[in-house]
């Protein structure tokens, strides 16, 4: 059977280095929110490990095993993220509330949100997928179930429905 030969979004060695040092950055970054020490030895334990990480990550790119770019744009949508957060986490606690206190039932509901999936090839769709799972799954009220590709749907879980549907596509 031949292999499927994928596209990639990160080819020259100049975009295989930006790539290598935004994972390393970020993992270190992360290293030093989970740690949350400023000792020296802890920074050079967690450059080692995000070296690690940035490493392992551009073997898994390099070899076409999982293709993802996303797009720098795409970032401005982290911007609404902790007014999610905040906003869901009180819409939540009173949820509680109601629920122990006054013994009102928690209802949950599924909802079908469109979701254009484009092509399996294309490592800036995979990319936007993994993104809308991520960004659908950060506030306490929603969570992506999954994205069915043939229906170009993706099945979402909220505690308290919204009058909207979930915002999940990172590129609209």
């Amino acid at each position: 059977m031949a292999e499927r030969k994928r596209r990639r979004a990160v080819q020259t060695p100049a975009q295989r280095i930006a790539f290598w040092l935004v994972w390393w950055a970020v993992s270190f970054g992360l290293w030093v929110l989970l740690v949350f020490k400023t000792q020296p030895a802890e920074f050079v334990a967690g450059a080692v490990a995000a070296a690690f990480a940035a490493t392992g990550a551009e073997l898994v790119r390099s070899r076409g095993y999982a293709p993802f770019a996303p797009r720098l744009i795409w970032s401005r949508e982290l911007l609404r993220i902790p007014r999610e957060v905040v906003t869901d986490c009180a819409r939540m606690a009173m949820l509680l509330v109601r629920h122990f206190v006054r013994r009102e039932p928690i209802k949950g509901c599924l909802r079908i949100v469109h979701f254009p999936t484009g092509s399996r090839d294309d490592p800036h769709a995979q990319a936007r997928r993994a993104v809308a799972e991520w960004l659908g799954c950060v506030s306490p009220n929603t969570y992506v179930i999954g994205i069915d590709e043939r229906h170009r749907v993706a099945v979402v879980h909220q505690l308290i429905r919204d009058k909207l549907p979930p915002e999940l596509d990172p590129s609209s």
